[in-house]
């Protein structure tokens, strides 16, 4: 069910964002809150481990590049997800995506050869502390 949010004031908006961050948020609120035209209730809401990988879908299909730069920092996002942020067109979010601890190294080696210098150094650094073994696999 959508939200009205016509007549929102900034503490509605606050306490969306406040709901979405609650430890014991349902999958289901944080579905609808991860599609909020605030940014600050989405980014609450795609950083939330609990976040239905549907709704991270979503995400990734439809939001804009900063809430999918959060969704690329949640480590409870699903590899296939973090493969789809891995392309994305922002170089902020295949910067978050290249930290991302469940990404897999075949992607991580493609993100070392991204246009983008910042991309390139996150992901040959991260592929380098993985290879040596002092980083997550």
């Amino acid at each position: 069910m959508p939200l009205d949010t016509d007549q929102d004031s900034p503490a509605d908006a606050a306490l969306r964002a406040l709901a979405a961050s609650a430890a014991d948020a349902s999958p289901a609120l944080l579905a609808t809150l991860a599609a909020d035209p605030e940014a600050r209730v989405r980014h609450a809401a795609v950083r939330h481990p609990a976040l239905p990988p549907r709704a991270m879908l979503e995400t990734v299909r439809f939001a804009d590049a900063a809430t999918c730069e959060m969704l690329g920092e949640n480590p409870a996002a699903p590899v296939a997800i973090v493969r789809l942020l891995a392309s994305h067109l922002a170089e902020e979010v295949r910067v978050a995506v290249a930290r991302h601890p469940r990404l897999d190294i075949t992607t991580l080696e493609r993100l070392a050869a991204d246009p983008c210098g910042m991309v390139r150094a996150v992901a040959d650094a991260v592929l380098s502390r993985r290879l040596a073994g002092t980083a997550p696999a």
